[in-house]
């Protein structure tokens, strides 16, 4: 039962959401999760800063003005420019040492009609205080937003975001 619950989770993030690494390419829409998020147990205070996301959200136009994974009318928000995130000085102490850990963070967000970022929340978590470089690199983010029948609409998606060592 473990193992099910690890590989669907697995399967989930390989599938769902993540906007492209590369600038002026559309985002992916973002597939519901069903396991609870978990902060890394190495999360510094910064990283305690970043809210976790909830495990659902019920977004819907008519309810919260936000279009959700699944409404098919929407055409998906085109990433324009993505500050790269920088590693923190702990997860550089340790790369430093030679010591191989997964420095991915998933980030949570709402592009809004005016393409900007709003409601950042921590998906999936690497502590050493790479979920807040990663949150505040996530928050310069410049999207051209969603539409709906040719009118902008916020969108909420995910991003797996990669800090770089500098």
């Amino acid at each position: 039962m473990q193992y099910a619950k690890w590989f669907l989770v697995t399967l989930i993030f390989a599938v769902s959401a993540a906007c492209s690494r590369q600038q002026n390419t559309p985002c992916e829409a973002t597939q519901p999760e069903s396991a609870a998020h978990v902060r890394d147990l190495h999360s510094t205070t910064a990283d305690l800063a970043v809210p976790l996301c909830p495990v659902k959200f019920d977004d819907s136009l008519a309810t919260d003005g936000i279009a959700g994974w699944g409404d098919k009318q929407v055409i998906l928000p085109l990433l324009r420019y993505q500050p790269e995130a920088e590693f923190s000085d702990e997860a550089r102490r340790l790369k430093r040492k030679g010591q191989t850990l997964s420095f991915k963070v998933v980030i949570g967000l709402v592009v809004d009609a005016s393409g900007k970022p709003q409601d950042v929340c921590l998906t999936r978590s690497a502590g050493y205080g790479l979920d807040a470089n990663a949150a505040k690199a996530v928050q310069r983010y410049q999207f051209e937003p969603a539409t709906k029948d040719g009118k902008p609409v916020a969108y909420r998606i995910s991003v797996q975001v990669e800090p770089q060592l500098f």
